[in-house]
Parts: structure tokens; sequence; C-alpha cells
């Protein structure tokens, strides 16, 4: 506020001495003041910079917490290889399976006249014997 009313100026020398002098004044005590002020200084210093018990514990529980999670979630070696999958096949079950697929695909048409010819040479066979029974009676 003084600074306001003197512009940004120096203060006036008068003003000035009159402040100096009061803390001169004010800061001139005896020895044993400061001895005093030492000591308790040096007190709250020690007494912040000693933890407490309570932050003691504290700190020694998370250290036991974190090396008990990391110790149940890291492995404790290295993980042996993983053998490899063979696949095992049964040669019956492939067998049948291509069955069933080439019977779902059908016959090709550039063999049609073979599988004719089987039908009528399957059918004559169940015909002839039923001829020779017609030929016994």
């Amino acid at each position: 506020m003084m600074a306001e009313r003197f512009g940004n100026d120096e203060l006036p020398a008068d003003l000035a001495a009159r402040w100096r002098a009061d803390a001169i004044s004010k800061s001139d005590r005896p020895e044993e003041f400061w001895v005093g002020q030492r000591m308790r200084i040096r007190g709250r210093v020690q007494r912040n910079a000693s933890p407490s018990p309570r932050s003691l514990r504290f700190a020694i529980a998370s250290a036991a917490l974190i090396f008990l999670a990391v110790f149940l979630i890291a492995p404790a070696g290295p993980l042996p290889p993983e053998p490899a999958q063979h696949a095992v096949f049964d040669a019956d079950q492939q067998l049948l399976l291509a069955v069933e697929h080439a019977l779902a695909v059908g016959t090709p048409e550039a063999l049609e006249p073979v599988t004719l010819l089987e039908a009528s040479s399957n059918s004559d066979v169940e015909t002839i014997p039923q001829k020779e029974h017609h030929h016994e009676n």
C-alpha cells in the first residue's frame, strides 16, 4: 500500500530508516532466546524426519503384500516347452468319411454308362436264380 502512494520508486529514506530501526530493535534478543529457538527448530526437524511407528508398520505391511502378490502371480522359473500336438487319425474313420463323401458327390458323368452296366449285371445276377427257380418248378 505504501509503495502505491510513492509509486514504483524506492521508499523515502526516512521511512526506510524507521523500518530498519524497528526490525533491528525487534530482533535484538538475548542469546538464550536464540539458543532456545535453535533447539525448538532442531526438535521439530527430528520429529518430522524420523518415521512414526505407524507409518513404519504400514510401509512394512505394504511391502509384504506386494511381495506376496508378485510371488503368487509370477512363475517360479521358465515355463517348460509345450509338447507338440500330434493329430491322431483313425484309419477306419478316415475311410468311412471318404466313402461317405464319394457317395454324396455322386457318379461323374463320364462313368454313368459303367454304373448302368453294373446295375444291369446286378439285376441279371438276381434274376438268374429266380429263373432257375421257375424252371425247377
